[in-house]
């Protein structure tokens, strides 16, 4: 059967994607400019991760419960504006403490500004072309970290790192007429959406905290490491600084084809594939120590990472926008952050513990701490499909 092309809202919603994703990631490939810019310590500057994360996860579902009412282009347009101001703030921080400030707010808008995009993407596109479209806007994540993070990263390395903040200002700048231009003025908000706490009750679905806990512990495995990918590059593996964006780029290329494939599994098998990839995750980073001894093996073991990294986002949205629709109508705009803030949840709670392995025993045993955060979204992932099944069982 013929595949329909995508709206070109979807495409524009993608784009926002791969903005919001650039402005969330690049620090990672910046952090040790940003310390020697700042002179402050690499592990401080890591923290940023954890703070935008920590935010990020702590902030949307509040933020999206709050606005659940408002006149969703108006918000959109309103948070890209402020996402604009605070791009500003952070290429003019002074110091640590007010890029720290600028990247919190960023973390706020850019939450939120994820949620709305994921309801503006099941809505502009036909019931069948839903996965595809959900799976378009992650892929402008995942090609944020294949071209966005290199380029930003190189761009630090020719102007400094303000000039990383100045281009993705530029690219919010070029997309926000875009977005003006193509989405729908008016969509039609739920009709039981309304009650901030009656937004909430989904929580207590069993199928909705086991889906949070397991993709919260997925991220927390790979940002254990993740976030401290460039010092692992160059101090472990021993690349020189001119290789460190090319690096990158392939690892944003296996991130990309995560995500590709991550479309896929939504559309062929929902939830049902996703033990025996949490599988590969926790052996992954259970050798992991062992082939960082060797430039190539560590090579192999970092790329496989990000092979792994994207599968669940698809599956996983999906999943929580159908819940809401067939049974927590209330909770749409809750339900639609669900992936994203668990993920946040996860990034903030890795990349602390990766700052501590970091600064006790330096990047080689990143994988410990990782193998045990992967194994414990094994668990919630067969907790969340025995869930899915008895609730299947009693109708």
């Amino acid at each position: 059967m013929k595949k329909h092309r995508l709206p070109a809202a979807v495409l524009a919603l993608a784009a926002l994607g791969f903005t919001l994703g650039t402005c969330e990631f690049v620090i990672v490939g910046i952090l040790p400019d940003i310390a020697a810019g700042l002179n402050v310590s690499l592990a401080a500057v890591g923290r940023l991760v954890s703070v935008f994360a920590a935010c990020y996860a702590v902030g949307t579902p509040l933020l999206t419960a709050l606005t659940g009412r408002m006149d969703r282009f108006r918000l959109l347009i309103g948070l890209m504006l402020l996402f604009l101001g605070v791009n500003v703030l952070s290429m003019l921080a002074p110091g640590v403490t007010v890029l720290y400030a600028s990247r919190v707010v960023a973390a706020l808008v850019s939450g939120t500004l994820t949620a709305v995009a994921m309801l503006y993407a099941k809505e502009v596109s036909s019931p069948e072309q839903t996965a595809r479209a959900i799976s378009a806007v992650y892929a402008g994540f995942s090609v944020a970290a294949v071209a966005g993070v290199p380029i930003g990263t190189a761009v630090c390395h020719a102007l400094g790192w303000r000039a990383t903040f100045g281009v993705i200002l530029a690219m919010g700048l070029v997309l926000l007429p875009v977005l003006a231009r193509l989405l729908p003025r008016k969509i039609e908000l739920p009709a039981a959406e309304g009650s901030f706490l009656r937004q909430f009750a989904v929580l207590r679905d069993s199928r909705c905290w086991h889906c949070v806990l397991m993709v919260l512990f997925s991220a927390s495995a790979t940002y254990t490491v993740y976030t401290y990918l460039t010092p692992t590059l160059t101090g472990t593996l021993g690349l020189p600084e001119t290789a460190v964006s090319p690096a990158l780029l392939v690892m944003g290329l296996c991130s990309a084809a995560s995500n590709l494939f991550s479309g896929r599994l939504a559309e062929k098998g929902g939830l049902k594939p996703l033990p025996v990839f949490f599988a590969a995750q926790v052996l992954l980073f259970a050798v992991l120590p062992l082939l960082l001894v060797n430039r190539w093996l560590g090579l192999t073991g970092l790329f496989a990472m990000g092979l792994l990294m994207y599968l669940l986002n698809t599956p996983v949205q999906v999943h929580s926008l159908g819940l809401a629709e067939a049974e927590y109508p209330a909770a749409a705009s809750l339900c639609a952050s669900v992936q994203p803030v668990s993920y946040n949840f996860g990034i903030a709670a890795g990349s602390f513990a990766g700052s501590l392995v970091q600064d006790a025993w330096g990047p080689r045993l990143l994988g410990v701490p990782a193998a045990v955060f992967a194994l414990l979204s094994l668990w919630q992932c067969r907790g969340l499909l025995r869930s899915i099944q008895r609730r299947k069982t009693r109708r």
